[in-house]
Order: C-alpha cells, then structure tokens, then sequence
C-alpha cells in the first residue's frame, strides 16, 4: 500500500515539473497604437469633471423618474444584462478547463443462468483525468473569456448610455412639439381675433373684402399645420414609451415648455480622457484584448496534447464489504499530435489572426470616431448658443413689428398686407425660437454622451 501511494506522488510530482517548465505561446500580433491631440479646437482646455447622473442639471422631476424607468425597464438595456450574465457564465466555463475533471461510478449486478440464483457484484470507483496547458491555450482561452465579459460590461455601460441619451433627446422633442402646439393653437386663437376685427371694420366700410379673404386664408394655413404637430407628437411619444418599456397610452408628459428648463454647462473634457470614459472605445479594447487569446489559443493547438488521468476501483460480491480491501489504482499519462486534418488547425489560427487584425482596424475608427463625434458636438453646442440668441433678439424685433403694423393698419397708414407679413413672421420666430431651444438642449445631450458620460446606478 505505501509503495503505491509513493508511485503516485512521484507522478504528481513529475506532473508538476511539466506544468512548471511549461513554455506559453505568445500572439505575434501588435496592438495599433493612435495619436491623440492634446486638446479640443472649439472649447478650452480645461478639464472638467463629468457627472454620472448628467440629466438631473435639466432639473427636471419628471425627466428623471423617466431616465430610471428606462434604466429599470428598457428592452435594450434588459438584454445587454442579459449578455453580461452570459459572459460571466462563459468566464466560469473556460476556467474549468484548467482543474481537473473528477467523476465517481458505482455499479450492483446480479448473473448466472436461468434456474439458479446467480452470483452478485458491487463496483465503486473514483477516476480523475487533467489536461497539462503546455502552450497556455487554456489559459488563453480563460483570458479571452475574461476579456469577454469585460467587453460585455463596456456593452452594457454603452447601451445604458445610448438609451438615456434617447430618452432624454426623445423626452425634449416631445416637451418642443407640445411648446410649438401651443404656441400654434395661441397664434390661431389672435389669428381669429383679428379676423373679427377686420370683419368689424369691414361690415362699417373702414375694410375691403381683400383684407377679410387674406385674413381668412391666413387662418386656414395656420389651421393646416396644427395636425401635422398633432401627428409629429404622437409619433415621439410612441418612439419615446418603447425607450421606457412600455405603451404610448401609458405614457404622460406634464412639462409644457423647455422654458422651464435648466441649461447645462458645457464640459471641456481633454480628448485622452474621453478615450477613458468612452463604454464604446473600452468595449473594442477588451474585444482586441479577447482576440489576442484566441490568436494564442490557436496556435496552441497545433503543438501536442499532454494529459494525466488517475482511477481507483474497488469491488466485491457483498455490498458490506466493498471499501474494506485494498482498491484497484491506474495512473497514465498521454500525448496526443494531430498529424493531418487537411489544413483545419492552421486555417483556425489565420483566421484568429485575421479577426484580431479586422478588430485592431476597428479599434482605430472607434478611437478617431470618439474624438470626431466630441470635437462636432462642442461646436454644436457653441453654434447653436449664438443662434439662439441672435433668434431671440429676431423674435423681439418680429414683435415689435407686429404691434407697430396693427397700430398703423387701425390708424389707416399702412394696407393689411404689411400686417400679413408681421403676424407670419412673428408666428415663425416663435417656432424657430422653440426649435433652436430643443436643438441646443439635445446638442448637450449629444456632447455628454460623445464625451462617455456613463450613467449611474
């Protein structure tokens, strides 16, 4: 007995030596490498912190308690949990490859020819078996798993990112369109009371029948574009419920005009750092990362196999006296080299390899991408803050104009034509004004998440 239980620990032992004089294989493959400048062209160099919870500086209760139920119950950020549990089950599978596999049997049988009662037998046995990871393919392949479920993580932050920066684009076009329905249902209602004004001064003969006609004309264009509003924000609210999980009927937007809302400062963060908080830009990384293993995986399959396996069997005719005799050991080892399969294992290693090139490529897009999107999202942001104040100061002048062309219409200086003018465009400035607003707001949802801004929670 002591001497079997020696052999076996000078097989452990020898075992051991394998695995520790064991030479990993490495990639061969390079990680490319982009130039990054030191600052934006269009904003200051400064560096600012970047809030979790960006949406809140709108200060809004309702947009916030929206963001959260779409973080809770978005299809789209459900599945990418989903994904992520998968990769942390894809962790735990490749990791078991690296201990060994150890199974127990047992097995009662009865024998003997017909007539006669027959002998009884009892087996219990205990095997093991390990794979020695000479070349690290093992290893690799845990490394890739690992660099998998990082991937996955990055997946999961770029989707809660994404569908925040929806929620939050499609909530602001929702409050922009109600603003502009109002605003068009408002300048219909003065519309009318002009109209009867004008019908007035017409039944005295202060007004031709010119004047009422374009008055009416102008009713019934204004009139015309309320449906097409009307449809527009049934529309967003439809696009804006399915972000939330849930049915455009259950849905409700209290807020009535972006007026109300905060404005945000826009951050200047330095471009390395938005290669830092970028989901989308680690996500590659740890995708790159995972095809380097796979490159090491393959070209590990192409040197032999080593493999130990130990078994210890006991048996007996009496089921009582089973594990009192000494068992049957086995101990083996084995190497295996496959010496033609057509060419299939140095294909698979081609392919890892042109896999991890097609990622290296799509890493550097990535990274130039991130940078582009930020560096057009500031200049947004400053473009839209200079129209939107020259909109307003347009917007006071239309009406200006507009009260000055009906004093004078009433006092009988100036024809109706010039009051046409004045109301249309003071109807204009005001949706302009409207949109410019939500444009600018949604440009600062663009630049929070071309910067990584990764929600909390």
């Amino acid at each position: 007995m002591t001497e079997k239980w020696y052999d076996m620990r000078i097989g452990v032992v020898a075992l051991v030596c394998v695995c520790l004089a064991s030479c990993t294989l490495k990639a061969g493959v390079q990680v490319p490498e982009v130039t990054v400048p030191d600052g934006w062209a269009y904003a200051d160099s400064a560096a600012a912190e970047l809030p979790a919870n960006w949406w809140t500086a709108f200060a809004s209760d309702e947009l916030d308690a929206l963001v959260q139920q779409a973080l809770q119950s978005s299809p789209d950020v459900l599945a990418a949990a989903a994904r992520l549990r998968q990769a942390e089950a894809q962790v735990t599978v490749a990791s078991a490859s690296l201990w060994p596999s150890v199974g127990v049997s047992a097995d009662a049988a009865r024998s003997g020819t017909w007539g006669e009662s027959g002998a009884r037998g009892y087996q219990a046995g205990v095997a093991a078996s390990y794979e020695v990871d000479v070349w690290g393919g093992l290893r690799a392949g845990r490394r890739a798993a690992l660099a998998g479920r990082a991937a996955s993580q990055h997946d999961q932050d770029a989707v809660r990112t994404t569908v925040v920066a929806a929620v939050v684009t499609s909530w602001l076009e929702v409050v922009a369109l109600q603003q502009r329905l109002a605003l068009a249902l408002d300048s219909l209602s003065n519309a009318e009371q002009v109209l009867q004004r004008i019908e007035t001064r017409y039944q005295l003969g202060a007004a031709g029948l010119l004047e009422v006609t374009q008055q009416r004309a102008q009713i019934a264009s204004q009139r015309g574009s309320i449906p097409v509003l009307q449809q527009q924000l049934r529309e967003q609210q439809a696009a804006l419920a399915v972000l939330l999980g849930q049915t455009s009927q259950q849905l409700s937007v209290e807020t009535a005009a972006l007026d109300t809302l905060g404005l945000p400062q826009a951050p200047s963060s330095l471009p390395a750092q938005v290669l830092l908080r970028r989901p989308d830009v680690q996500r590659v990384e740890a995708q790159l990362l995972a095809s380097e293993a796979d490159v090491v995986a393959a070209r590990a399959a192409l040197f032999p196999a080593l493999s130990v396996s130990g078994a210890s069997n006991w048996s007996s005719v009496s089921s009582g006296d089973l594990f009192s005799g000494d068992p049957l050991w086995r101990l083996a080892g084995s190497v295996s080299q496959a010496l033609f399969q057509g060419g299939r294992l140095r294909a698979r290693t081609e392919v890892a390899r042109a896999r991890y090139d097609e990622l290296a490529a799509g890493y550097v897009q990535t990274v130039l991408s991130a940078l582009a999107e930020a560096e057009v999202a500031l200049t947004a942001v400053q473009a839209l803050d200079e129209q939107q104040r020259w909109q307003q100061a347009q917007r006071e002048q239309a009406a200006k104009a507009y009260e000055l062309s009906m004093t004078r219409y009433q006092a009988g200086s100036v024809d109706f034509l010039s009051v046409l003018d004045a109301q249309r465009s003071l109807l204009a400035s005001d949706d302009s004004l409207v949109q410019l607003r939500r444009a600018r707001l949604q440009a600062q949802v663009t630049l929070y998440r071309a910067l990584g801004a990764v929600p909390g929670g």
